[in-house]
C-alpha cells in the first residue's frame, strides 16, 4: 500500500516474518517520526542507507490500520498537492508522481 498524506509518503507491506506486523517505510526524513507524533506513537525508525527506502518502521497491525483509519478521517482539503506542499524536495517528488499518473491516465484508450 502506498499511501501519501500531509506528514509524508509511506510504502506499506506486511513484514516478511511477521503476518501481524506491517512495516512501513519511507523515503524522506523526518515523515515517519510527524506521522508518529500526529497519532501518539513512539518512533522507532531504523535508517537503512543502502536499502530502497531510507528509513523503517515496524507496526503492529492493529496500530496501523488504526492511523491509516484517523488520516482518512482527518481529510480537511480540498486540494492535496495544496494541502502537503512543503517548499521542500518532496514537493518535486510528489508533482512528479502525479504527472507520471496522469501522463498514463491520457494514454489510455478508452
Amino acid at each position: 500500500m502506498w499511501m501519501f498524506v500531509k506528514s509524508g509518503f509511506f510504502s506499506a507491506v506486511q513484514h516478511n516474518a511477521k503476518p501481524d506486523t506491517i512495516h512501513v517505510r519511507a523515503r524522506f526524513a523526518g515523515d515517519l517520526e510527524r506521522l508518529c507524533q500526529a497519532h501518539g506513537v513512539k518512533p522507532r525508525v531504523q535508517s537503512t542507507p543502502t536499502g530502497d527506502y531510507r528509513w523503517r518502521m515496524d507496526f503492529p497491525r492493529a496500530e496501523w490500520a488504526r492511523i491509516a483509519a484517523e488520516e482518512a478521517a482527518a481529510i480537511d482539503y480540498d486540494n492535496f498537492k495544496d494541502a502537503a506542499h512543503d517548499g521542500t524536495v518532496r514537493d518535486d517528488a510528489y508533482m512528479e508522481v502525479w504527472s507520471d499518473l496522469r501522463g498514463a491516465q491520457d494514454a489510455l484508450d478508452y
